[in-house]
This record gives C-alpha cells, structure tokens and sequence, in this order.
C-alpha cells in the first residue's frame, strides 16, 4: 500500500489561511477535523483492491485497536437514523435507470417507500454507501420522503477506507462488485422514456408487470392522484432533481466496499467499539504491515506522556 498522510490537505488549508480565505479559527477547526476524521493517515478513499493486495495489513487492522496502547482512538459512533431522500447523494455513479424505475413501481404498488430501510452505511456527509438503486427508486417516487441507515461518524472518504478495511479483514471479500449504469442519465427525458416503454409493453424480467399495472402504479405517484400521465410528468422532474455528482475520489464500485444485510450492524459495533486501528498510534502488527506514519502532534504527546509518567517534569 502506497504511504499515505495529511501533508497535502494540511498544506492546502495553510495556503487557504495564508490567503485571508479562512480565519485562524477556521483554519484550526478545520485542521482538528482533518486529523479526527482521517484513517490510516489519509481523508481520501482507500480502494478496495489496494487494501486486497495488502490482505495481512487488514487482518492486523481488525482488532489491532485493542492492542495500540490506546482504548479510545478508534472509536467511531454510529447509529440509525432517518434521512430526508433528498439529503442524501450517491457514493458511485453506477446506478440502471431501468432497474430503479422498476423497484419504484414495485414500491408503488405496495405503498411502501416513506421510511424504507436501506439496510446500508450512510457518511456523516450524507454519502450512501450502498443501496443506490433504493434510494433512486424513493428519489423518483418522491424527494420528501425519508429512508433509514446507519449513519458511520466519518466522512465519505475516510468512511469508504475503513469500510473496505473491514471488507477484507473482518469478511474476507477481496474483490468487490461488478457496477452498471450512470447516475448521469437520470434526467426527465431518459426516464420519460423508460417509462414510456413500461407503458407499452409493461416490465419484463423476474418481477414482471403488464402495462396496466405499470399505468395504475403511476397513478400512485404522490400528485399523481390516479392519473398516470401525471405521474409520469412528477418521475420526470424528480428524475432531473436527483443529485449527480458523486462522492469527491469516490473508486469505481467494482473498488467498494461490500457490506451490506446484516454485515452492516457488525461493521457498526466494530467501529463503535474501537476494535478496528485505523487511527494512530497503531499496532505493532499494523505499522508492520501497513505504511503508516503517526502524526508528528501524535508523536510528540505521547513523548510528553512518556516523560510525565517517569516524572521528568
């Protein structure tokens, strides 16, 4: 794995300071957030085959936060909450339109959508890890309402490396899934025409729907009020709101990690409880096997408690 450390975003807020851009205040704010958020050294995402060629290192990481001199620097809070659709933004850009257009009709029919599990990891940022088609699916049906996660305290880079660290080590799964699609072709007109299809010739494949039921489905988009032209017209607006833009240095999802079900909760507890050293100071196991470098703040308060404990000051 390639050394990795904070010099590059530290350097960049120190221009920014420099610069009259942000405040003394603002710049050490920011500068504890970058520490305090950073794993393994770095706020950028660590893909997951980089972490795969590195399998003994993330083995030594998982519960190498029990065994780094240190109870409490690991740990990172997380737990379920419930999001507002329209809040969340989308972690990889491979997402089938006609894939989340057809879960959307089949939410439809069931009337169920407001409140749906995810069943996936949500960054402090808002960035989805996985459960992407979902959350289209609700976006297209309606932006207001509210899906449920469990929302990791780190932002969507670091979050996307201790994430794939835990794929590897804890589950064992070195290479991730195969993605298709582009979040990019959710505009009004591209679903216009997924629908128009499903209007005609109904959905196909291992859900099948005939266009009747595709015509009653939409008239239960809200605002529709059975009409399912109408219905189509509020999937087509929703479809150009919908946020393209993925996470910043997100990999492919083929690079991601693969969590989900109920890895999802035991991944959280890990976390929660600190068992996984992706913060210095680590373990021996982990220096060993990972380039990691300890902060040089890092470095010199654990000399100071070094020299208080032998009463040198």
């Amino acid at each position: 794995m390639k050394k990795i450390n904070l010099n590059e975003a530290k350097q960049k807020l120190h221009w920014q300071l420099k610069a009259g851009v942000i405040t003394e205040s603002q710049y050490e704010k920011k500068l504890a957030l970058l520490e305090d958020d950073a794993v393994l050294g770095t706020t950028n995402p660590i893909p997951l085959r980089q972490i795969a060629a590195k399998k003994a290192g993330a083995n030594a990481v998982v519960g190498g936060g029990a065994e780094d001199g240190d109870p409490n620097d690991d740990k990172v809070a997380g737990q379920k909450a419930s999001i507002a659709v329209s809040a969340l933004k989308p972690a990889q850009t491979e997402i089938i339109k006609e894939k989340a257009f057809g879960m959307a009709i089949g939410m439809l029919q069931k009337g169920k959508w407001d409140g749906l599990d995810l069943g996936s990891i949500i960054s402090k940022d808002n960035y989805i890890m996985d459960g992407h088609h979902r959350w289209a699916a609700v976006s297209l049906i309606d932006p207001k309402a509210k899906l449920q996660g469990t929302v990791i305290d780190l932002p969507g880079g670091p979050l996307v490396s201790a994430l794939n660290l835990a794929t590897v080590g804890k589950l064992g799964i070195t290479a991730g899934n195969k993605g298709k699609g582009n979040v990019a072709e959710f505009t009004g007109d591209k679903i216009a025409a997924v629908i128009d299809a499903a209007m005609k010739d109904g959905i196909k494949g291992e859900f099948p729907l005939t266009p009747d039921q595709v015509k009653e489905a939409l008239g239960k988009v809200p605002g529709a009020n059975g009409d399912a032209n109408k219905g189509k017209q509020v999937m087509m607006q929703n479809a150009d709101a919908l946020p393209k833009t993925i996470m910043p240095g997100a990999p492919p999802r083929v690079d991601m990690p693969v969590i989900d079900g109920s890895k999802v909760a035991t991944v959280q507890k890990m976390l929660a409880s600190g068992m996984m050293d992706i913060k210095p100071p680590y373990s021996k196991d982990v220096k060993a096997n990972l380039d990691v470098k300890e902060s040089i703040g890092k470095k010199l308060d654990n000399l100071l408690q070094e020299v208080l404990k032998k009463g040198k000051i």
